[in-house]
């Protein structure tokens, strides 16, 4: 059996597990099989715990492309201690800048970046003796 959009927190599938995935999946395809159009045919018998339909609910994002040149500037929130950010993309360039910010009183910044087709995290600090931290997948 193949479970998808969660499992059981026993890790087998029941009729009477919690619910644990909410949400929508498209196209899913195993071994070449279109999972998604063999159950919307009938031509599989999916059990299911919960509601399954066959069409998305959540609205659609809008993609947005960038040129070499173009970016988009939001605003911080004033007297915020917190940076959070999220975002997906998708890019067949290998490197590239995706997000950067100062931080509030020049107290450093912040860069994501993709170098060499990996995702890297710069945290600048101006007020410490170790002033950067790097992470990279």
């Amino acid at each position: 059996k193949i479970t998808f959009g969660g499992m059981p927190f026993s890790g087998k599938p029941s009729s009477n597990s919690r619910k644990n995935f909410k949400g929508c999946m498209e196209s899913i395809n195993y071994n070449g099989n279109n999972i998604t159009d063999l159950a919307k045919r009938k031509k599989l018998e999916p059990s299911n715990v919960g509601n399954l339909s066959f069409s998305c609910v959540e609205p659609h994002t809008v993609p947005v492309f960038f040129n070499a040149t173009s970016y988009l500037e939001v605003p911080g929130r004033p007297s915020q201690d917190v940076f959070s950010v999220s975002f997906l993309f998708r890019t067949w360039n290998p490197n590239g800048l995706l997000v950067f910010s100062n931080f509030a009183d020049d107290l450093g910044n912040v860069e994501i970046d993709i170098n060499e087709g990996k995702v890297s995290v710069h945290i600048n600090v101006t007020l410490v003796k170790k002033n950067r931290i790097d992470i990279s997948s």
